[in-house]
């Protein structure tokens, strides 16, 4: 199974010089061991099974003579072999190995905040998914004939139709539909204060820098402006799926339901009216009276945005900014405030 590991995982206990130190880390090993197999309900065979997954071949009654000390106080060997599967499969780094309980009890902690931010995550992109699924169901049932043809199925299932006018009426709700937008928007502040999970960089509670509804407006219009005109049919809606978060942070879920559901429905939709709502909606944000140096730059950027230059090159950067009569800094800030190339991936 390898050399046995001296120093951090290595002997047991024999008087000899360093053997206190030694023996601590061996005494933590086996700790570590215990703990972790606790956690993850594992036996002694499942440890051992888990361990030869790993690439060292082991038996249950190895884990045993680790983990259970003699009458002496002294354990059975761990080789290096061993240590780096041990680490591997606990997934942790090999020093973290042989330190006190305590490292355990913290890393657990901090992975355990990990999947916080992990599952908050996924909860956001369903909760956007959701949202979408209910836009197309509140722009399909604002029709009074779908509405009638609604509830005439529910009257058939021995609904009354005075329910089933209810039901119907609660789906178009505006009051409802509100406050499960809000509750996205809500997630996605608490999120972004919580952080990506994926560092050791902690949560915060600071004031965080607005965000710009421009760059998602002109994602939004990349989208149905270029995107969607050339792309077949049947693949538009796991398209718009995508950037299905977008859309609701810049409030477009209701008027873009229209060309979303006939997409869904595997028919194509113009999408005139829809760019033009947007290029209104930035349109506004430009000649808005800016109230401080975020509406300056807000504004700037829906300028540079509908402009279209996509990729430029600092020289050309310096050319768009003296033909906007600014100055390159806040060219470079509000072109930046409103990347457009951010979330679709187009590059």
């Amino acid at each position: 199974m390898g050399d046995v590991m001296s120093g951090a995982v290595g002997q047991t206990s024999s008087g000899t010089p360093g053997s206190d130190s030694r023996k601590l880390s061996e005494e933590n090993v086996a700790l570590r061991i215990s703990w972790e197999m606790r956690r993850r309900g594992w036996s002694q065979e499942r440890m051992a099974h888990e361990l030869t997954k790993a690439g060292c071949a082991t038996h249950q009654s190895a884990i045993s003579k680790i983990v259970n000390p003699k009458p002496d106080g002294s354990r059975r060997l761990i080789s290096v072999d061993e240590a780096i599967a041990l680490a591997r499969v606990f997934e942790i780094p090999l020093e973290e190995l042989p330190l006190p309980p305590e490292a355990a009890e913290g890393r657990d902690l901090h992975e355990l905040s990990r999947t916080v931010t992990h599952e908050g995550r996924k909860a956001k992109v369903q909760h956007a998914l959701f949202l979408l699924a209910w836009a197309r169901l509140r722009h399909r049932l604002s029709q009074d004939e779908n509405r009638a043809h609604y509830e005439q199925f529910l009257t058939q299932r021995r609904i009354s139709p005075e329910e089933a006018s209810r039901a119907a009426k609660v789906w178009r709700d505006r009051s409802s539909w509100r406050e499960a937008t809000v509750t996205h928007h809500r997630l996605e502040r608490t999120l972004q204060a919580l952080g990506t999970g994926r560092d050791f960089t902690p949560p915060t509670r600071d004031a965080r820098e607005r965000h710009s509804v421009v760059a998602d407006l002109l994602r939004a219009r990349e989208l149905f402006a270029e995107r969607i005109p050339g792309t077949p049919v049947r693949v538009v809606p796991d398209l718009v799926h995508h950037f299905a978060q977008t859309l609701i942070r810049a409030d477009l879920l209701e008027s873009v339901a229209p060309v979303i559901d006939a997409y869904a429905r595997g028919t194509a939709h113009p999408v005139d009216e829809v760019v033009a709502h947007i290029d209104q909606r930035l349109q506004e944000i430009i000649e808005r009276e800016p109230q401080n140096r975020a509406d300056q730059l807000e504004s700037l950027a829906a300028r540079i945005g509908v402009r279209g230059k996509g990729h430029e090159t600092p020289e050309q950067q310096a050319r768009s900014a003296a033909e906007l009569g600014v100055n390159l800094e806040d060219y470079q800030t509000a072109r930046h405030l409103g990347d457009v190339y951010g979330e679709s991936g187009t590059r």
